[in-house]
């Protein structure tokens, strides 16, 4: 029987192999978290692991700036932390979170749920 979160994975296998999409995909399954979260679990990691990565672009000067981080631009880094770090919340509360084991937690948050200043990047 194929589970909501396998259907939700097996979505994403039309996406291109060097996409965000197919890189969730593959460290989904890798992890077994097809058959530990539901549907709207696995959505719900994909859309805090997605705004993850681009908080993590933001905040370290990885867009089109060409490494610049411009202070102008705070707005959108608070941004989008704040909206990472909502969803990243919204799906910490989940019940499939919270029935995965302790290092089973330690590698989805490794994974997917990181968001990290460059140390270059950090005000002194």
């Amino acid at each position: 029987m194929i589970t909501d979160g396998q259907d939700f994975l097996r979505k994403l296998e039309q996406f291109p192999p060097k996409t965000f999409e197919a890189r969730f995909l593959r460290n989904a399954r890798r992890l077994g978290l097809h058959d530990a979260l539901t549907g709207d679990e696995m959505r719900l990691l994909y859309r805090a692991a997605f705004r993850g990565v681009l908080c993590n672009i933001a905040i370290n000067g990885l867009g089109g700036c060409k490494g610049l981080i411009r202070p102008e631009q705070e707005w959108n880094r608070v941004r989008l932390e704040r909206d990472f770090l909502a969803v990243r919340n919204r799906f910490f509360a989940c019940a499939g979170w919270q029935s995965l084991l302790c290092h089973e937690r330690e590698r989805v948050e490794r994974q997917f749920l990181t968001a990290v200043v460059a140390e270059e990047n950090l005000a002194w």
